[in-house]
């Protein structure tokens, strides 16, 4: 008998009275969270994981990558490529697994250090902060201007995917060109942040979109009343 677990508690139950504890454990201590934006990495056994959110109790992986089979205390051992510190080799081992992924607790004391992961949350909550102080220009529906831009920032942007176009991975790399109508094109490069149904959203690299493309945009959706008769008069 394992003196850890109550009396009377059915074989069973065990592991779903011991996830309790250390899920409570894992949410009290601060995490790094990957919200509106890219996934975290782990490269492990040639998969890549998309990391939800990380912190020194554990992390999750959402979703569990296909093609093998996950179970249940299943060690694992690869690198967590982060933001803020790189790449950082660890060792855990499956704790949970459910419909949206895997739980992962830390194993052998390989895994990334309290400073590590509070810079990685220090890096997303000010990425989150200038993504939501920059303005975004929503792109009239009922426009005259057929283009498959939803809406911009200097940023991001967000765009529909074409009929037939495969949609590109969460966390994926875009670089290229999207063409706005017939004659404008903007550069794009950045990662795939999320998907809203055939719309794609995406974080663009820094230093973004200049704001002389942004301001031309604006002109050419939003134009101002008597514009269009001042430039032809």
């Amino acid at each position: 008998m394992d003196p850890r677990v109550p009396h009377g508690v059915p074989n069973h139950v065990q592991g779903e009275a011991n996830w309790g504890r250390v899920h409570l454990d894992r949410r009290a201590s601060p995490r790094a969270e990957y919200r509106r934006t890219a996934p975290g990495l782990l490269e492990c056994d040639r998969f890549r994981c998309a990391v939800r959110d990380l912190g020194v109790g554990g992390l999750r992986v959402e979703p569990a990558p296909p093609g093998r089979v996950w179970v249940v205390s299943q060690p694992l051992a690869g690198e967590l490529v982060l933001r803020a510190s790189g790449r950082i080799a660890i060792a855990g081992s499956v704790y949970r697994i459910d419909r949206a992924g895997l739980a992962i607790l830390p194993r052998d004391g390989r895994w990334p250090s309290e400073a590590a992961i509070a810079a990685e949350r220090a890096l997303l909550s000010q990425g989150q902060r200038e993504r939501r102080r920059t303005p975004r220009l929503p792109l009239p529906a009922a426009s005259n201007v057929r283009t498959p831009l939803r809406d911009v920032s200097a940023s991001g942007l967000r765009y529909a995917l074409a009929p037939g176009e495969p949609a590109p991975a969460v966390g994926s790399r875009l670089a290229g060109t999207l063409r706005i109508d017939a004659e404008t094109s903007i550069p794009v490069e950045g990662r795939v942040v999320r998907h809203l149904g055939r719309e794609i959203a995406v974080a663009l690299d820094p230093p973004g979109l200049d704001p002389e493309l942004l301001a031309f945009l604006r002109r050419r959706f939003f134009p101002e009343p008597g514009s269009e008769s001042r430039s032809g008069a």
